[in-house]
């Protein structure tokens, strides 16, 4: 998916927004601990990158603006929020003084956005097991009661699908 000459289409713009939306807002959920505000965030982030579409020729220098973006964003709102919490006060400082620690934060959200999409071309059944568990956080029992089905049918599902993940969790695959 790259651009040419003349930058960003509107196509390719779509699609990158499709694309990068959820992982954006989850990157920057992390960092403000407010979902409204994460969804503001990305909006006028998507916005700038729309904004300044003629720049922008390939596909790696789009996303990295947009990670850049998003963080400085949610730094600037953090600062001006004029109650924090500690753990606002902590984010702020790691976040200032640390690399790593934003780095982290984004291998996370690729992390997460590579899991749901393999999650989403599972079969239904496994899909809504691996849900249950990972998403809703119920126990084996309650899936099984839920489901109608026993627990050792949902322990074997839950590993079929940790196997499936395993196996095409490679270096590779987080290059997005």
């Amino acid at each position: 998916m790259l651009t040419n000459e003349t930058g960003l289409s509107k196509d390719t713009f779509n699609e990158i927004f499709e694309r990068y939306y959820r992982s954006i807002c989850y990157f920057i959920f992390q960092l403000t601990d407010n979902r409204q505000q994460a969804e503001d965030i990305a909006s006028e982030c998507f916005q700038k990158v729309w904004i300044n579409r003629m720049n922008f020729h390939e596909l790696p220098a789009v996303k990295v603006f947009l990670y850049k973006a998003a963080r400085n964003a949610a730094l600037d709102y953090l600062k001006s929020v004029k109650v924090r919490s500690t753990a606002h006060d902590e984010i702020l400082y790691f976040s200032e003084h640390s690399e790593d620690f934003v780095l982290a934060k984004i291998i996370k959200t690729q992390l997460l956005h590579y899991i749901y999409d393999k999650v989403e071309t599972m079969s239904p059944k496994v899909k809504q097991i691996f849900n249950l568990i990972y998403r809703d956080g119920l126990s084996t029992r309650e899936i099984s009661q839920k489901l109608n089905t026993s627990e050792q049918h949902v322990r074997n599902v839950k590993t079929r699908a940790l196997n499936s993940l395993k196996k095409s969790l490679t270096p590779q695959s987080l290059d997005c």
